[in-house]
């Protein structure tokens, strides 16, 4: 679900502004600012991580070689 909801959003969010410009310059502005604050909000919401029990980005180290 969050892969699909990560690779529409750049899509959606083209439309949205590609239709606020064309509404006026105004709108088009104001879909540009606070559509890429929601955006990164997403975006950090649904990066993953520990506590989302995904696998961290690079392996653990070994300390104990022996």
């Amino acid at each position: 679900m969050n892969r699909n909801l990560r690779n529409a959003t750049p899509v959606a969010y083209a439309a949205l502004i590609l239709l606020g410009f064309f509404i006026d310059t105004t709108v088009g502005i104001a879909v540009i600012i606070v559509g890429g604050i929601l955006i990164s909000v997403l975006y950090t919401a649904t990066r993953g991580g520990r506590a989302a029990d995904a696998t961290p980005r690079r392996a653990r180290r070994q300390r104990n070689r022996s």
